[in-house]
């Protein structure tokens, strides 16, 4: 069933696409006009809460583009948090592996901020949440952290890794969501789009603790 509104996700990551497809729905992809950095340094809450913050002012902005106005938009972003520090992308390869030393071997948090928002009548309607998934890093050598940053994954990523690299694989437990740390936790999604009325096509993959995620683990 097309949802009433079309739906837009507000995003350059291509995991995200990848994500989102599972629910079935038609949707189309635009990146915000947003400007992160420059918008966070506004940001006056806890931490944990900075995801879903920036996550709703993505989706706002990109609802200021004539093309979007009657759009529902569907906007995320990942912070990875270390004893309550917040790691962002890397600046270079040299601050790329700063992150991961610091990362190996220790738990941190990752939180993913989802906002679904949309203009209807005239008037913003907008709902969102964040997921927050533990996550242990395994020890790792400094041979490995070499080898990963030449392949080029860890620029475009908050603490500077991704969970899903095949030949990295830097976790050695996650207690929750796994597509959380991807980037995008369908559980959550669906829940804030059911309050626009929109339901996945797709039933899901069938798993104990989350039934978008085959890799989520019960805490």
């Amino acid at each position: 069933m097309t949802p009433p509104h079309p739906l837009v996700l507000a995003s350059a990551s291509p995991r995200r696409r990848q994500i989102i497809r599972q629910l079935g729905l038609p949707f189309s992809v635009c990146v915000s006009p947003a400007d992160e950095e420059a918008a966070q340094l506004h940001y006056r809450g806890p931490t944990d809460g900075l995801a879903q913050w920036t996550a709703a002012h993505k989706a706002v902005m990109t609802l200021t583009l004539s093309e979007f106005a009657k759009h529902l938009i569907i906007a995320a972003d990942t912070t990875v948090l270390l004893d309550d520090q917040i790691l962002n992308k890397p600046r270079d390869e040299a601050h790329a592996r700063e992150l991961l030393l610091s990362l190996r071997g220790r738990w941190h948090r990752v939180v993913t901020g989802v906002v679904v928002a949309a203009m209807i009548d005239g008037k913003l309607q907008m709902h969102g949440q964040s997921c927050t998934t533990p996550v242990l890093m395994r020890p790792y050598s400094e041979e490995e952290i070499a080898t990963y940053i030449a392949s080029g994954d860890p620029m475009d990523k908050a603490g500077a890794y991704g969970i899903q690299h095949p030949e990295f694989q830097p976790t050695e437990r996650i207690n929750g969501c796994y597509l959380n740390v991807v980037g995008l936790p369908l559980c959550t999604l669906v829940e804030l789009l059911a309050k626009f009325d929109v339901f996945p096509a797709t039933t899901g993959l069938q798993c104990t603790a989350c039934p978008w995620s085959e890799r989520c683990l019960k805490p």
